[in-house]
């Protein structure tokens, strides 16, 4: 793996947080049958089971547990109706989880206790926990400690696979971060808009109806208030859900025709209706719209001198006009940025040796509205503040906010190994024996 890529790699696991429907203490052995005597109530429902995923069992119990978690993180209302809807999503996940367990055992790739430790650490520090806090929170989401800790272990367990087997494989050229420089700078001055998304596969399209019914459902629930970050995380099958469903800014020639349409009827905060595809169920949700691609300037780095006139004590209109029209006089002189500095010294202003470097949304938001827009080499017009008349020469402007060509290498190689690991899943479930049977009720 080249330096890049490790250090792309890396960054990009260690930001993953804990995420998706699908964690269960798979049950490693048969049930035993013919037992003299009958189990108890609460323990037949333990042992029923709910799935059998190649040679291993999911329990109803397991799945049971499951909903719990689903419910209580992603702030969704309750009910045994809920429940039975979100019961055939939910299952999905425990089933991709158990063959990603699976998969990474054949590989001989475990998961330590040191690769936990380190998991729950990162979910303190998301949630702003102290040190140790971990268990108490989770007992105040009453949700089980081994329900969550039983969904880190498939998600450990799949991103070492994934670092081992299909990362390697990932090449990025120069040409593929120059190309994506190149539909930047092209879409300079567009519509952007900042999305998040949940993404619900369809890989039995006999269950097709079943996922977009689940969709709407969701749609429904996060306009009632659900946030969607949450339900995202719990819910959405892609990268993004580690993030919330945040993909970013996009801009509107990007999009495909159907997002287009959606996305052009939302207001920052409203959620799209599902956008039904072959394949996949997404949702869309409007975060922001900019016009541009530099946040309408504020990340844009500037290279100033300033020259400041006095005003006397109690200026009169004369005493400020006539300070304006010096100002403008030495604005219109100055042929660059040397020659403004020489001129403000004729003034009594000395000016430093350096130029002033500083970041357009730094700036007092008056004198960043008069440098907006005046090009390098040329001076703002005169603005008066108290106890002087402030002249402005822009020596330098070098747009800022984009991407740098790391930042874009991060980016593909996410894209791919996103794209790359689904179709592995996807193999993995093609090849698989599954037998779903029962669902708690």
């Amino acid at each position: 793996m080249d330096g890049r890529l490790e250090r792309c790699w890396n960054m990009m696991t260690r930001m993953t947080t804990v995420r998706r429907s699908g964690i269960a203490a798979i049950l490693g052995a048969a049930l035993v049958a013919g037992l003299a005597a009958p189990l108890p109530a609460g323990a037949q429902e333990v042992q029923r089971i709910a799935a059998v995923v190649n040679d291993q069992v999911i329990s109803v119990f397991d799945l049971a547990q499951r909903l719990d978690l689903v419910i209580r993180s992603s702030g969704l209302p309750d009910s045994p109706d809920q429940r039975r809807r979100m019961a055939p999503q939910v299952m999905r996940g425990l089933i991709d989880e158990t063959l990603q367990m699976q998969e990474a055992t054949r590989l001989s790739i475990s998961v330590s206790q040191s690769d936990i430790d380190a998991a729950i650490a990162q979910i303190e520090n998301n949630n702003k926990l102290p040190k140790g806090g971990f268990k108490a929170f989770v007992a105040q989401q009453g949700v089980s400690v081994d329900t969550v800790l039983a969904q880190v272990r498939p998600s450990i367990a799949w991103q070492k696979l994934i670092a081992r087997r299909v990362v390697p494989t990932i090449d990025i050229g120069e040409e593929d971060i120059d190309g994506v420089l190149e539909r930047i700078k092209g879409r300079a001055g567009s519509t952007e808009s900042r999305l998040a998304e949940i993404v619900l596969p369809i890989d039995d399209p006999g269950q097709s109806q079943d996922v977009i019914d689940l969709a709407r459902r969701l749609v429904t629930q996060i306009r009632g208030g659900a946030a969607f970050a949450p339900v995202a995380r719990q819910f959405s099958r892609t990268a993004s859900a580690a993030t919330g469903g945040d993909i970013g800014w996009v801009a509107e020639g990007q999009l495909a025709p159907a997002d287009a349409a959606a996305v052009g009827k939302l207001r920052p905060g409203e959620t799209a209706e599902p956008i039904v595809e072959p394949d996949a169920v997404r949702i869309l949700y409007l975060i922001e719209r900019r016009t541009g691609s530099a946040s309408g300037g504020a990340d844009t780095q500037l290279t100033l001198r300033q020259l400041g006139l006095p005003l006397p004590p109690n200026a009169t209109k004369a005493d400020t006009d006539a300070q304006i029209s010096l100002a403008a006089q030495i604005g219109a002189t100055a042929k660059d940025c040397p020659d403004f500095a020489r001129l403000a010294a004729e003034q009594g202003s000395p000016q430093p040796e350096a130029p002033l470097e500083v970041r357009a949304g730094d700036l007092a938001d008056h004198l960043r509205a008069v440098v907006q827009g005046v090009p390098a080499g040329k001076a703002a017009p005169p603005v008066v503040v108290p106890g002087s008349v402030q002249l402005i020469m822009v020596c330098g402007r070098e747009a800022g906010g984009g991407p740098s060509r790391d930042n874009i290498h991060e980016g593909l190689v996410r894209e791919r190994v996103e794209m790359m690991s689904r179709r592995y899943l996807r193999d993995l479930r093609r090849a698989a024996f599954v037998d779903v049977r029962a669902f708690p009720g």
